[in-house]
This record gives structure tokens, C-alpha cells and sequence, in this order.
């Protein structure tokens, strides 16, 4: 561990990722402090609404942490969250290392750090989501002065906790039921294994690097494949997994800087 990061604080560790993250770092001999939403059943956790965000402030101000690691995921307050809280988090703690976890911003094949990002329009997938990630993006270049944001690709795999993605669920459920799961097979995207990509965003924390970095593994990958590909990993019956075709979307990551930067290994899935 660096000596210089110690301490951190860790928004959204009741999460998949974040308490994945969490755990991990406290066996790395960091003193952890957690947020959650005020649902979550972790006493450890410090239950916060990420909105409110004088609280956010005096929180980080309190503990004074060597690293902040933002991991929060939501659907329908991402441009809220980015305008209200990174914005004013970024401008009040600039100095502060924060590892920020986005998500692929366009939708295009081969994109590398420099892309241009996509802005969605309401009619598209989940547009609050990632337009709020596009704006946290645009808050955090413009006042920090010690950041990583980390795109990863789609996240897979089974974490400490013992806890699937909520794909590997999804497909679970269907299988448990005897239900077909109907996936295309040509929306190709990207993906990244949950500990890897853990390891992966404790490297960037500890480094000295600022600016953009993609995480994921280096072969692309469709819908219709990855659910095949988990039943074959978790010995899942893969015949209820039905491959159609929809309009054509490819769009996934270029490793090329994870590569020269991490020493990390992600892996694969499917080679």
C-alpha cells in the first residue's frame, strides 16, 4: 500500500463494486469509511442521501480521507447527483485523490480515452444515467486536480460477499424457471470481472496517474455470447439462452492505455 493513501471513504460500499472495493482495501491494511443509502443492512456504513450536499461536504471534511472512490450507480438521479454534489465536491476538495467510477460514454466500437462522449436524448436507455456520468466527467476535469475516472466495461462475476451480477441474476432466474432469455447477438460490448476490476481501481488509486483510463477485458463481446458464457463458467443450463438479432449496437473499449499503465491482470471470459 502507498503510504500516502490510509485513509478512505468510499461512496456506495454497500454496492456490488463498492463493498467489493471496501473489503479489499481493509485487508490492505486502509482505514475504510463506507456510505450507503439508509436501506442498507451494513451497521458498519454510514447511511447518507447523495444529494443532500452540504452533508456530502462535511462528511468528507470530517474524516479528511487520503482517497475518495466514488462508485454510486443511479438510474434516475445520475444528472442530479453530478450538477448538485461532484460539482461542488470537486470544487471544495481539489486536492483530494478521488478515483471517480463512469462508464462508456459513447457508442462506438474501439473507443479510446479520448472519445467524444455522447450525450443521450430522453427516448435512449437509461439517459439520466449516463448523462449524469458525461457531467460528472465534464466537473471533475474542470476542478480536481488529483483524479482518476475509470471506465470500465459491463461487470461480471461473483464478489467477496459471495454476490452475482445482476445479469448473472437475471439469467439465473430464468434458467431456475425454465424461462428462455432472449439476448442478441449482435450488441457487442465490453466487460470486466468484479475482483479484477477491484484490484484494478486500487492500482489507480495508489498511482500518480490523472486523467481518463478504459478497464476491461480486451476482447469484445455480444449479449447472446456473455450469457452463454456465464452458463458455461457457473455450470448453467446454457440451451434456455436464445440468441436474436436487433439493431446492430457495437460499442465497446480500447485497452490499449490500461495496458502500458496497470499492472493489474484482467483477464477473460471468453477467449
Amino acid at each position: 500500500m502507498a503510504e500516502e493513501y490510509k485513509k478512505c471513504l468510499i461512496f456506495g460500499a454497500s454496492g456490488f463494486l463498492g463493498s467489493n472495493i471496501a473489503i479489499k482495501m481493509q485487508q490492505l491494511g486502509y482505514k475504510v469509511f463506507g456510505t450507503c443509502h439508509t436501506n442498507s443492512k451494513n451497521k458498519d456504513l454510514i447511511p447518507i442521501d447523495v444529494l443532500d450536499t452540504e452533508k456530502v461536504i462535511k462528511l468528507c471534511e470530517t474524516i479528511n480521507p487520503d482517497v475518495i472512490i466514488w462508485t454510486i450507480l443511479n438510474v434516475d438521479l445520475g444528472e442530479d447527483i453530478a450538477n448538485k454534489t461532484i460539482s461542488k465536491l470537486t470544487k471544495e476538495m481539489p486536492q483530494t485523490r478521488l478515483v471517480f467510477l463512469s462508464t462508456s460514454v459513447a457508442l462506438v466500437p474501439n473507443m479510446d480515452e479520448k472519445v467524444v462522449p455522447l450525450l443521450r436524448t430522453e427516448e435512449m436507455y437509461n439517459y439520466h444515467y449516463f448523462n449524469g456520468k458525461i457531467r460528472a466527467e465534464e466537473y471533475i476535469r474542470k476542478n480536481s486536480l488529483n483524479y482518476v475516472i475509470v471506465r470500465p466495461g459491463s461487470i461480471y462475476g461473483i464478489n467477496i460477499n459471495g454476490e452475482y451480477d445482476e445479469r448473472a441474476y437475471n439469467l439465473k432466474r430464468h434458467i431456475e424457471n425454465k424461462q428462455e432469455y432472449v439476448r442478441a447477438k449482435n450488441i457487442i460490448f465490453s466487460i470486466v470481472e468484479v475482483n479484477e476490476l477491484t484490484d484494478a481501481v486500487i492500482e489507480v488509486a495508489e498511482s500518480d496517474y490523472i486523467g481518463i483510463i478504459n478497464i476491461s477485458e480486451e476482447n469484445p463481446i455480444s449479449h447472446y455470447d456473455f450469457n452463454v458464457a456465464l452458463c458455461k463458467k457457473y455450470g448453467w443450463n446454457e440451451s434456455y439462452v436464445i440468441g436474436n438479432i436487433e439493431k446492430e449496437n457495437i460499442y465497446y473499449l480500447n485497452n490499449d492505455l490500461r495496458k502500458t499503465i496497470l499492472k493489474t491482470k484482467i483477464g477473460y471470459l471468453q477467449k
